[in-house]
């Protein structure tokens, strides 16, 4: 397995727009693509044609005691799909003080026996919990999403999600980061990318995910930029940070 964590620096950077289109993209590539929704939100769906008001997940199945693994479906651009589902915050807190294991996650993908080179990607909360913590450690390459704005640059430099990772070596290495939607008229979008990439150096991801409003069109028809817009700029970028992601398990 190829497991490929992402995570936002903070919620609504489009971590989980990365992580539909990437899939979407690996799949178009004839790669084998497990995606797992982690995150309580239960938004990753949204990209997957999944029907508004379906509340079907991987959690609600836990909390209902039903098997887990039921809640899969595969999409109809050949991805695997394991929803979050739509909880109640007790029962959210009940599913991680009580359901979720220290070695709950890897425990799980053990059991479905996935091929070698199956790529699994974990949509990760940017909230520290039981699930992230386990997603971050368990993943082979870790990548968080910025924006280019002063709140995002603050949680990167001194938040608690930062420091976790920063105080463990091992996550420091595989961890990588790419600035979304930037706007390359903006002065401050630029200055604040500038800090972001002084700041982080070697770990910045050479690609970077424009504003475009294709994105937006294409959540609305609850479907990826690459299958809505294939030929719109963000879905050039998302290309690119593919073949840097193939490029990066390569070596």
């Amino acid at each position: 397995m190829r497991i490929l964590c992402v995570q936002g620096i903070q919620s609504s950077v489009g971590a989980s727009t990365i992580v539909a289109n990437v899939s979407r993209i690996l799949s178009e590539l004839d790669h084998d693509v497990l995606v797992f929704d982690l995150n309580p939100n239960n938004l990753q769906r949204l990209h997957f044609n999944m029907e508004w008001q379906c509340n079907s997940g991987w959690a609600l199945n836990i909390c209902q005691q039903q098997s887990w693994y039921k809640a899969a479906f595969q999409c109809e651009q050949g991805i695997r799909f394991l929803p979050f589902g739509k909880i109640t915050y007790k029962e959210l807190q009940l599913l991680l003080s009580d359901s979720i294991s220290d070695n709950w996650l890897l425990d799980q993908l053990s059991l479905l026996n996935l091929p070698s080179k199956t790529w699994v990607i974990l949509n990760t909360s940017s909230e520290l919990n039981t699930l992230s913590t386990q997603a971050l450690k368990l993943s082979d390459i870790i990548i968080r999403i910025c924006e280019p704005s002063t709140n995002c640059l603050s949680q990167l430099v001194d938040s608690i999600q930062s420091s976790f990772i920063n105080n463990d070596i091992s996550l420091v290495k595989k961890s990588f980061y790419i600035i979304n939607k930037l706007i390359p008229t903006s002065e401050i979008d630029r200055d604040i990318a500038l800090t972001l990439k002084n700041l982080l150096l070697e770990q910045m991801i050479p690609v970077k995910i424009h504003f475009d409003e294709n994105i937006k069109e294409s959540l609305a028809e609850k479907t990826t930029v690459t299958s809505y817009a294939p030929f719109s700029p963000a879905a050039k970028e998302f290309r690119k940070l593919v073949i840097w992601l193939i490029s990066h398990f390569n070596r």
